[in-house]
């Protein structure tokens, strides 16, 4: 009998049945915080992630976002159920069904057949259905934000926290950020008057997808979604697309509605988005320096 790697015998107890030694597969990046397996079940295809709690500690990205949203990570974990039946039912994008889950520790969900995305890959077709689910989520709009289920802080609490966010990472970056520009962005999020705040997945990258057999894409990783003002995945956009790209985006995203303002918030976004390592940039300059892709 085969047993599923790092789970204990209480916690494997009610999974289903493997029928072949687990596989591990190759964590993407060097500070991954989970551990993924290919598991060949009595009951299907599945992938475990196990956490690696001693890896969240020092996990950028996670420190920003337990900071600043207080999703609490991993004990929300025990979330990923819920939010992959609301991505479900309010999303454009296949997403996985989980079938156990348990806060701090592991998550294992029913796999998803097809190919992982990359730049090189992405065409039209993909980057209407991301504006398809894009467009549907950002029209699930709260007053309030943070945690996907459960938000909490309102409207006057998000710049508040999101200069002192970008303060704590920037004391913590082995990067030094200059001091002209750690002002100009604090100047900017005391500026900050969003209202609106959506579902939006703030490590949004296009490794996070998949184009499944029936070419339907596919949202993979249900760890991050929170809610948040939807100009934070715009400024990420921002550095994932070519022009030609953005333009057939933005005529996509508009049938449902306008493209937002980034004006007045995107210094602020870029720089909490560097020190919370999402695109693995180490240039600030260069990062600061990317073009701009929509007004």
């Amino acid at each position: 009998m085969y047993s599923y790697p790092e789970l204990t015998v209480e916690q494997q107890a009610t999974l289903p049945v493997l029928r072949a030694p687990a596989l591990a597969l190759d964590a993407q990046f060097p500070d991954s915080t989970h551990q993924l397996w290919q598991c060949d079940t009595a009951d299907g295809m599945m992938i475990l992630k196990v956490c690696h709690q001693s890896r969240v500690q020092d996990s950028t990205f996670w420190l920003g976002m337990n900071n600043l949203f207080q999703l609490d990570f991993p004990q929300s974990l025990a979330r990923t159920q819920i939010i992959s039946q609301f991505l479900q039912r309010e999303g454009g994008f296949s997403i996985p069904d989980v079938v156990a889950e348990q806060a701090r520790q592991y998550v294992l969900v029913r796999y998803l057949d097809g190919t992982d995305l990359t730049a090189e890959k992405i065409d039209n077709t993909m980057l209407t259905q991301l504006a398809h689910h894009w467009g549907k989520l950002h029209q699930q709009i709260s007053s309030q934000w943070g945690c996907l289920d459960n938000p909490v802080f309102n409207a006057n609490d998000w710049p508040v926290r999101l200069e002192q966010t970008i303060q704590f990472l920037s004391g913590r970056s082995d990067i030094p950020i200059p001091a002209d520009t750690l002002k100009l962005s604090h100047e900017q999020c005391r500026r900050l008057s969003a209202q609106q705040f959506v579902p939006i997945m703030p490590d949004f990258r296009w490794d996070q997808l998949r184009q499944c057999e029936n070419h339907q894409l596919a949202v993979v990783d249900l760890d991050a979604f929170v809610r948040a003002p939807r100009e934070v995945e715009w400024v990420i956009l921002e550095y994932l697309l070519s022009p030609q790209q953005a333009k057939h985006f933005v005529e996509a995203y508009s049938q449902y509605q306008p493209i937002p303002d980034l004006t007045n918030c995107r210094l602020s976004y870029r720089l909490l988005l560097f020190l919370m390592n999402i695109l693995g940039e180490t240039d600030l300059r260069n990062w600061l320096e990317q073009p701009i892709l929509f007004k």
